[in-house]
């Protein structure tokens, strides 16, 4: 990104979303006929402004209608010209704040350009009747506890990677999400690593002429706060930082140099967790059987099966002459794979409905980067083991791990592992889940990226080094956890 102003840095004062002329005072002697002129131009740029980009503009300037003229950066070569920043422009607007609700001065960042701001094809196609949203539907936010008189860049910058990712990719963010960043922010030592995306609490759904218009605000995130949220919820995270005097505020404004996360963001491990699904690195291999395991008569599947109804047959002795059974209700509840489908990405809609045949596997060789095996933990304890499933998904691929409990699968207890296209299952057994659960506790490490964690006396084992194997031959499933350029 990049400007063409005296300010230098790519903030330019009279771009094109400059619409109004500086509101600073003249010591000119001829101001009356400056403001004249000023005046006309302005009429002139308003009838030439598109009207996507004027409704925007108008919905921030009810919110700062002392700043018509806002520092902007802009790309020299737009989009639809070929450049590679889809943004068009990124305002910033200063903020005082409200002290005495802990909401500190801040620079208020909106981008102008995920949604359609010319309505002529130029970059998004015609607005769904259905949808009824303009582009994508979104422009995103961002706001920096600051001081200084001119904005940093780092959030521009920040905004048009995201803005890119969308475009690139077709996945739009919703408030509740999060996205793993796995650096500093600021591209320093900020132990702000992740985003977490809002509402933005100050700017309202706009309405333009070419459909409705959401401003979705990334806050910036600890590495223990976005743990939080793959664990539990992204908007119980976003009410911690919300609620902490020292995290920004109601506002959710972005403190780069704070040190510590929000109060309770390392609390609730054991409950279930709502995180579905990651993208990352992930391919399999049909697993090749040792001779032990070619010796062995019979698979883990069938013993337990053998095992389960000499249980039943010793059960009923017992429970003889006894009135009704020992069934536990837990059986009954299940949870749906087919209704989880439309939060998934559509990709992985197709696989599931192709025409593609199911192909069953004697065993499997599961390979994933650090990022995608640092939440295997999550995967099993907070997912398999409450009866939910979770995927990782790498473009058209997707490994799913899931409980014998979920329905509209295509593996079963008798044959687990799967693939129907490009598309993997893989359903763990209650004793195969408590096995995975204590070797890969310690995983969860691998995403350990910022010096949070030194804050805390309590001793921790090392972190994992990669390459990292595991096994469980009795149901002929490994797992490997290896650099991301060798998973390809």
């Amino acid at each position: 990104m990049s400007g063409t102003s005296g300010s230098g840095g790519g903030v330019v004062r009279n771009s094109a979303l400059a619409f109004v002329a500086p509101a600073q005072a003249t010591m000119n002697p001829d101001a009356a006929t400056l403001q004249g002129q000023q005046t006309d131009e302005l009429n002139q740029t308003e009838r030439l402004m598109p009207p996507g980009l004027k409704a925007l503009y108008d919905v921030c300037s009810k919110v700062y209608p002392d700043q018509p003229n806002p520092l902007q950066v802009t790309t020299r070569l737009k989009y639809w010209l070929g450049s590679q920043d889809p943004l068009d422009y990124i305002s910033m607007y200063w903020n005082a704040g409200i002290p005495d609700e802990n909401i500190p001065p801040h620079w208020h960042y909106v981008s102008f350009g995920l949604s359609d701001l010319h309505g002529d094809g130029r970059v998004h196609p015609e607005p769904d009747p259905v949808e009824c949203c303009s582009g994508y539907g979104l422009e995103l936010t961002f706001r920096l506890e600051s001081q200084e008189r001119e904005p940093p860049l780092w959030p521009a910058t920040l905004l048009q990677a995201l803005a890119r990712y969308i475009f690139t990719t077709g996945n739009k963010f919703m408030a509740g999400d999060h996205v793993s960043w796995h650096a500093p922010l600021d591209g320093e030592r900020s132990r702000l690593r992740h985003l977490l995306v809002a509402e933005d609490p100050r700017l309202p759904l706009a309405h333009t002429p070419h459909g409705t218009v959401t401003f979705l605000q990334m806050v910036g995130c600890t590495s223990r706060e976005l743990r939080a949220a793959q664990r539990g919820s992204g908007f119980e995270v976003l009410k911690m930082i919300s609620e902490d005097p020292k995290c920004g505020g109601a506002w959710l404004v972005s403190r780069a140099g704070r040190r510590v996360s929000a109060r309770g963001a390392g609390a609730g491990r054991a409950r279930a967790a709502h995180l579905a699904g990651v993208s990352a690195r992930v391919r399999w291999l049909r697993r090749q059987q040792s001779p032990e395991e070619q010796a062995s008569p019979l698979s883990p599947i069938l013993e337990q099966q053998i095992k389960d109804t000499l249980q039943r047959g010793l059960s009923c002795m017992s429970d003889r002459g006894a009135e009704g059974h020992n069934m536990s209700i837990d059986s009954f509840e299940m949870t749906s794979i087919e209704r989880a489908l439309p939060q998934l990405p559509e990709i992985m809609q197709g696989s599931w409905r192709s025409d593609d045949e199911v192909e069953y596997l004697d065993g499997v060789h599961v390979m994933l980067n650090a990022e995608g095996a640092s939440l295997l933990p999550l995967a099993i304890d907070g997912r398999v083991l409450h009866s939910h499933h979770f995927t990782w998904r790498q473009g058209p691929r997707a490994v799913t791990v899931l409980p014998p409990t979920v329905v509209g699968a295509f593996v079963t207890p008798e044959k687990p592992y799967a693939t129907k296209g490009a598309w993997l299952q893989i359903l763990i057994p209650p004793d195969l889940a408590q096995e995975m659960s204590k070797q890969v506790f310690n995983l969860s490490r691998l995403a350990e990226s910022d010096s949070e964690e030194s804050d805390s006396n309590t001793e921790k084992p090392p972190k994992p080094s990669l390459p990292i194997t595991l096994n469980w031959p009795r149901y002929r499933l490994s797992l490997s956890v290896l650099d991301d350029m060798e998973i390809l």
